[in-house]
């Protein structure tokens, strides 16, 4: 009996671990274009997940937060920074970077700093934010986190987390001028 009760909780376990969400895959990419010194403000460009304006503001509040936490200011007139955001409902092929990391690539600012490619085959329901220059309108950095969207209660501020997730790879504060 003993031995039919352990066996029934390894069964039992091993269903729960199938209902989990799997591991999210976060990472990031960016440009050597990027003027990452220079940055102060951001806004935003539309939301293009067209399912949800509740998921799309849960989404932008959680970028705000993020941004605002590195010193970065909200401009409606003329901001530094345009942030994009997307979620990707099915699976998606995309080229990223292995690259210095960069928080000393922006001191350095070394421009024949080396980079390889990776083409990553990310499962549905992959998030993407991208920080664009607003002056030459070029994406300088570019976080994603893939499967946000396997987990069940999602809509319940879990986007918060994986927000903070995606943003752990950029850890640039905003320089403020003199």
């Amino acid at each position: 009996m003993k031995h039919f009760v352990g066996v029934l909780i390894v069964a039992a376990l091993a269903g729960l671990a199938g209902c989990m969400p799997g591991k999210l895959f976060v990472e990031h990419d960016y440009s050597y274009e990027g003027h990452f010194k220079n940055y102060e403000s951001f806004n935003f460009l539309e939301c293009e997940y067209v399912d949800s304006t509740l998921l799309c503001s849960d989404i932008q509040d959680a970028i705000r937060h993020q941004m605002e936490a590195r010193g970065y200011q909200v401009a409606n007139r003329s901001p530094h920074l345009l942030i994009s955001y997307n979620i990707f409902r099915n699976d998606l092929r995309f080229r990223g970077y292995q690259q210095p990391v960069i928080k000393d690539w922006v001191v350095s600012e070394d421009n024949d700093a080396t980079y390889k490619r990776i083409d990553y085959n990310l499962d549905e329901g992959t998030l993407m934010i991208s920080l664009i220059d607003a002056e030459t309108y070029q994406v300088i950095w570019k976080g994603y986190a893939s499967r946000v969207t396997k987990h069940p209660n999602y809509k319940n501020n879990y986007f918060k987390g994986i927000v903070r997730s995606i943003f752990d790879q950029y850890p640039l504060m905003a320089q403020a001028r003199k």
